[in-house]
């Protein structure tokens, strides 16, 4: 649940030129489905030739029973690589091969400070080509970070939507789903997810987590989505080691998972990408300088937590003292931020 790979959703998609009954083969699939999703967590569509079958493997249920359609169903957690490999032979035994077109793959981190802090001090770097923020998609002040690549390296309007990274806080998404609920319940924590929450916050003879912060709760996650042949390849070409293929096939997935291994591959593939355009370096202490006023801002930083220091520099410069001030102020705002970013570079396994 918390560190581990999740595959929140994933869509595939099957182009069919000549099948006498659509809808019938469409409603089988559908019953097998209803059995394990609720409703809203799975779709099943036929139209223009074309199969596309879609569900979140983090939302599964063992059974679906009237109970279970009353409670909160979170994508908190991931189903096993054994119920997905059944899930996975029976679309292919109804629809035989066919691509995937969509899979978002994530992670829930539990960090030190509230997530909006986390999203700040990202907010605040440079990342690797072609990734750069989407300002209209995030929203800082809400704890949220999207990042897209862009289309054509001068034109930073034209992004690649398809394909993205987004860091967001998952206590206020759950609680925009629940009504603000204080908790959730049937929540089973391995030891290691325990010791690294307040125990304040979780019952284990409930299985309830509180989502309440007040003792220091936050949640963290960060999603990779790719649609489409075009974004996917990455995906496929890291999965079997080869350039030449592009399309990630249901077979395939069912061949990992049969081996057991398509969930350390994809976490080693979203870590990889991670390292190579989010996190790749870390942010070293502030050595020793010339610049006496180096301490002077640090003091005045590490005092008021909120201080915005663009428009601290915009006064140094104000003031006549842009020259003597703009390099402590860049150094000072790598190592307050690079506190926080170090702090997701070793939580994420960089």
């Amino acid at each position: 649940m918390f560190g581990n790979i999740l595959i929140d959703k994933i869509r595939f998609s099957k182009r069919i030129d000549f099948i006498d009954t659509p809808y019938v083969l469409q409603q089988e699939l559908k019953n097998e489905l209803q059995k394990h999703f609720l409703e809203n967590a799975f779709n099943v569509n036929f139209d223009k030739k074309f199969f596309r079958v879609d569900f979140n493997p983090t939302r599964y249920l063992d059974e679906v029973t009237e109970e279970s359609s009353k409670k909160p169903n979170l994508n908190l957690d991931m189903i096993n690589e054994k119920k997905l490999l059944g899930l996975l032979q029976y679309i292919y035994h109804l629809l035989g091969e066919c691509n995937v077109t969509w899979i978002d793959i994530t992670k829930n981190l539990i960090v030190e400070n509230p997530v909006q802090t986390y999203i700040k001090a990202l907010y605040g770097r440079k990342f690797k080509y072609p990734y750069k923020v989407n300002d209209e998609n995030s929203d800082i002040n809400n704890s949220s970070l999207v990042l897209n690549p862009l289309k054509r390296k001068k034109d930073s309007n034209c992004r690649n939507l398809n394909r993205q990274i987004t860091f967001y806080d998952k206590i206020k998404q759950i609680q925009s789903k629940t009504k603000n609920a204080r908790f959730i319940d049937n929540i089973w924590l391995t030891s290691e997810e325990i010791a690294q929450i307040p125990p304040l916050n979780y019952e284990g003879n409930k299985g309830r987590l509180y989502l309440d912060n007040l003792h220091g709760l936050n949640i963290l996650r960060c999603e990779q989505r790719y649609k489409y042949t075009a974004n996917i390849k990455r995906i496929t070409h890291f999965l079997l080691n080869l350039k030449e293929e592009n399309e990630l096939r249901i077979s395939t997935l069912i061949y990992l998972l049969s081996e057991g291994t398509l969930y350390n591959k994809l976490d080693d593939f979203y870590t990889e990408e991670l390292r190579k355009y989010v996190f790749f370096d870390v942010v070293e202490d502030i050595e020793e300088s010339n610049n006496k006023y180096i301490p002077i801002i640090k003091d005045l930083v590490e005092e008021y937590d909120e201080i915005d220091l663009m428009a601290f520099e915009a006064l140094f410069t104000e003031i006549g003292y842009k020259d003597k001030f703009h390099r402590a102020i860049k150094t000072i705002q790598q190592q307050t931020l690079g506190i926080y970013y170090n702090e997701l570079y070793n939580k994420f396994n960089i």
